[in-house]
């Protein structure tokens, strides 16, 4: 019996017995089909809203694996799709009727302590990262999930609770293992091939398929200060007042985040205000937890907030701490943008737009960035936006049970209310799936978005990788 599996054109290739029993012989690693007992449950993401059936699963366990499914999808021109941590918003890990290359099992670690070193699998997720660095007291300068893949979000630059202090992910790269749209292996970094080096921080999975990180580390924990601080919606505008005096001589070891939603029913906060519309500050400052205490008392002692959490605690409890607001198989759709200031009248209209929430479980929030990241040059790396102070993360969750429609809106026109504050585009890492042409080309900008496309040009040019926020040949 034939396979019949997509190919790039979208009509259905037959893949003979012969040629998958070949294919499957020399791959050390599980190849999966609809028939196995494990492929729904691996061809599932983090986002439920996606669910898509792919019609291989190639569940790689090195390298030569990853080489071995190019190969295989170039040599049958078949779709491919590409996951690692399997996070991502627009569920572009995962291709309907094509060959998905899944590198979850490529999760190990290694940590360099004298060196300050890790070498990073592209299955690892922040949290296995987070768990081995923090063994020996460094990080590498992330986001703010557990369960984000460390591919995904490096590729895309990364930014997290320690931007402010170090700068991106991306910018503590060293070098990487990627296997090209030919399925070759090479080594990239600033000495080799610097062109594909400079387009991989930040450019995303357009240009090859990262098997291999090796980061710089920075000494940070194991304790830091950090948490939230949540308010009675009603108070919002004397507490972001308060809070842009807070920010305005605020030393580059303090990363705050602002949040719009619905109070959860957690249990440090009490009950008379589960389900209430709420406006919260989540900090944390990047150094020793008494120096972080007396840092950010200014927004502990101001006004009359519901609950007050930031303490001193374990660097991964802080970095766990929005996980539950995100768990997996909810389905989600978000909008981004990036500001130079976070005005009133955008927190007024965010304040209309949360009490409008078409679910209580979606999020408006405002992740404050500058510090080190602005260290490095616009034109240093493919990741843009280096002089943005915020990025918008309008995030819509729901139920499956619920329709998806009047969720979309929702956010689409959260999105609207603020693009006259934007700079432009927003976050690559925070675009779903129906990001336009133009806004990906708005991303970058169009003369590094002409860079870009001659690199693609150069290293894909049949547009082999091209499910995800694509750059065109």
């Amino acid at each position: 019996m034939n396979l019949s599996v997509v190919s790039l054109s979208g009509e259905k290739k037959n893949i003979k017995d012969s040629e998958f029993s070949t294919f499957q012989k020399e791959f050390s690693g599980s190849l999966l089909t609809e028939k196995e007992k494990d492929y729904n449950e691996v061809r599932q993401i983090w986002n439920g809203m996606i669910d898509k059936h792919p019609a291989i699963i190639a569940r790689c366990k090195n390298p030569k694996d990853v080489s071995l499914a190019v190969k295989f999808a170039r040599n049958n021109n078949l779709l491919a799709s590409v996951r690692g941590g399997g996070h991502n918003v627009a569920g572009n890990a995962v291709c309907e009727g094509g060959l998905m290359i899944d590198l979850s099992l490529m999760n190990n670690i290694s940590i360099d302590r004298e060196n300050k070193t890790a070498v990073v699998g592209p299955g690892c997720t922040l949290g296995n990262v987070d768990q081995a660095t923090q063994q020996h007291g460094l990080v590498i300068p992330a986001g703010i999930v557990t369960s984000t893949g460390i591919a995904g979000l490096t590729l895309g630059g990364g930014f997290g609770w320690l931007s402010r202090k170090w700068g991106l992910t991306c910018d503590h790269l060293i070098n990487m293992e990627v296997v090209t749209a030919n399925g070759e292996i090479i080594n990239v970094s600033a000495d080799e091939k610097p062109d594909l080096f400079w387009g991989l921080k930040g450019g995303g999975g357009n240009f090859g398929i990262v098997t291999s990180f090796k980061f710089n580390l920075r000494e940070l924990g194991p304790e830091i200060t950090g948490g939230l601080i949540l308010y009675k919606i009603d108070d919002t505008e004397k507490v972001l007042a308060n809070y842009h005096d807070f920010i305005s001589s605020v030393s580059r070891e303090i990363t705050t985040v602002l949040v719009y939603r619905y109070c959860p029913p957690a249990p440090f906060i009490k009950e008379e205000f589960h389900g209430t519309p709420i406006f919260g500050i989540g900090a944390l400052y990047a150094g020793k937890p008494e120096k972080g205490t007396e840092m950010l008392m200014p927004l502990k002692k101001f006004g009359s907030p519901i609950a007050d959490v930031v303490i001193p605690k374990p660097f991964t409890a802080h970095q766990a701490m929005l996980d539950s607001g995100q768990p997996k198989g909810a389905s989600y759709y978000w909008k981004s943008e990036y500001t130079k200031e976070f005005p009133q009248s955008m927190s007024e209209k965010f304040i209309k737009q949360t009490l409008n929430m078409s679910s209580k479980s979606s999020i408006i929030a405002a992740f404050q960035l500058g510090g080190a990241i602005k260290d490095i040059g616009e034109d240093d790396t493919a990741y843009s936006y280096r002089n943005a102070e915020f990025a918008l993360n309008i995030n819509t969750q729901w139920t499956k049970d619920s329709a998806p429609d009047k969720h979309i809106e929702w956010a689409r026109k959260t999105q609207e209310l603020a693009k006259p504050y934007s700079m432009g585009s927003g976050y690559i890492n925070f675009a779903s799936q129906d990001e336009s042409e133009e806004r990906v080309v708005a991303t970058y900008g169009n003369k590094k978005y002409e860079r870009l496309a001659s690199l693609k040009r150069k290293y894909d040019p049949d547009n082999f990788f091209r499910l995800n926020q694509n750059i065109k040949p």
